[in-house]
């Protein structure tokens, strides 16, 4: 899913994998100058967008591990990763009690949810296979049912907010599917996902290693966040604030990797089949995406990487990620309101992409496209908050061109739905690129 690919279905501007593997500010710019990073670009990517997508709760709310998979029922989305234990028969006896009393404290609601307790019971599970498994092969490390519980371990820590513990347990999960070497270079798993006669289970393993990973990444970039936001009081922090966000570009950029030589190899074989040439540029139709891979889980990806690189100032890899991701919900093309106002997102990205670098025909262009889209579903959620971020990107266009009655226009116009719809941080934003523009 998108970490939040629209202000109630992008996490608020991002997209998760899942819950279980656990499992989506603009630039001000004053008249006739270039886009500067400040208020206006942050005010993007935290309020107008939706960075993670949740599979769980079937919302693109713009967080990665989002990606793995969006909605109930896709063949290989995190979500459903995260969450499979595998048939009840193949857990001895105490184990499987301990983790049903896990999952009573874990999948209630409200005041009755107890996420410590579901730790204690689901560690105590764990342990309990690991040692099974040090005789018995069908409880090996590596084996869907061991690493399913893994990955909820991991998500119930993510929910918690115990990043340190989550990243830890990402990483045992990622060692007992895919090994060092596995970890080391992402092409061992593109082969064997490419390989016809691999078994199920185990092309399941590498796409719960594929989800995992990316929540890897969403807990390394939130952990970092927050080393950052403390480095103000603590300056030592700045340095772990710094090593988390090479860490979650590594992971962003493994993600990807196995995903986009896996694509161009199965696409290139299409070609093959109709006798055309191989190619290094794919088409991204999502009729062309390998059976186990879904649109919800690749744009997911896409998304919230790309939201990550802008974030940190690498817009030159941010926008390919945003482009193709478009081209695979073809751009709303088809009409439903889930991919209209999904795509309607990608480009309020996009136009404040243009905003910030320069590129004002670009950044028009985006915003022109995607307030036509957002107009479409005028009461959904996610379609409400990019038409917002458009119309103030748009305002921005107008606003660097000098062109600053037109700018007026905008920023009036985001402002007065922003306060409509209840988001006082972006309404005060357009607030003030009105006062800035008259």
């Amino acid at each position: 899913m998108f970490r939040s690919i629209g202000a109630s279905a992008l996490r608020a501007g991002r997209a998760t994998w899942a819950s279980s593997c656990s499992a989506p500010s603009r630039v001000a710019l004053t008249a006739g100058a270039r886009p500067r990073s400040s208020p206006t670009t942050q005010h993007h990517r935290e309020l107008f967008t939706l960075r993670n997508i949740n599979v769980a709760d079937k919302k693109w709310r713009v967080p990665m591990i989002g990606l793995v998979v969006l909605i109930a029922g896709l063949p290989v989305g995190f979500a459903v990763y995260s969450n499979y234990f595998g048939p009840g028969s193949v857990y001895p006896k105490p184990i499987r009690s301990l983790m049903h009393e896990g999952g009573m404290a874990y999948l209630r609601t409200g005041d009755k949810q107890d996420m410590p307790k579901a730790i204690e019971c689901y560690t105590q599970a764990l342990a309990g296979l690991d040692e099974l498994g040090t005789t018995d092969p069908k409880h090996a490390r590596d084996a869907p049912h061991v690493t399913g519980l893994v990955a909820r371990i991991a998500a119930v820590y993510n929910d918690m907010g115990d990043l340190d513990k989550a990243i830890e347990t990402f990483t045992d999960l990622l060692h007992r599917i895919l090994g060092d070497e596995g970890i080391a270079d992402p092409k061992t798993q593109v082969r064997r996902l490419l390989d016809n006669q691999l078994p199920d289970q185990e092309r399941m393993n590498i796409l719960r290693a594929l989800g995992c990973a990316n929540m890897l990444a969403e807990a390394y970039e939130a952990r970092g966040r927050r080393a950052k936001r403390r480095s103000v009081v603590l300056p030592h922090s700045s340095a772990a604030a710094s090593a988390d966000a090479q860490a979650a570009a590594q992971w962003y950029q493994w993600c990807l990797q196995l995903v986009m030589l896996t694509y161009q190899n199965h696409f290139n074989h299409l070609q093959l089949e109709k006798n055309l040439p191989p190619t290094s540029t794919p088409s991204f139709d999502p009729q062309t995406l390998p059976r186990y891979f879904s649109v919800d889980v690749i744009t997911s990806l896409m998304y919230n990487a790309a939201t990550f690189f802008a974030s940190n100032g690498q817009t030159e890899l941010a926008m390919p990620l945003l482009q193709r991701a478009l081209d695979l919900m073809r751009r709303g093309a088809d009409g439903k309101e889930t991919n209209v106002c999904r795509s309607s997102i990608l480009m309020s990205h996009l136009a404040n992409a243009g905003v910030t670098t320069g590129d004002l025909a670009a950044a028009e262009k985006w915003s022109l496209e995607g307030l036509a889209l957002a107009k479409q579903f005028p009461r959904n959620a996610d379609c409400l908050h990019s038409f917002v971020a458009l119309t103030y990107d748009l305002g921005a266009v107008y606003e660097a061109a000098g062109s600053l009655k037109s700018a007026r226009v905008q920023y009036r116009q985001a402002a007065e739905i922003a306060a409509t719809v209840g988001d006082n941080d972006a309404a005060r934003l357009a607030d003030q690129a009105l006062a800035r523009a008259s």
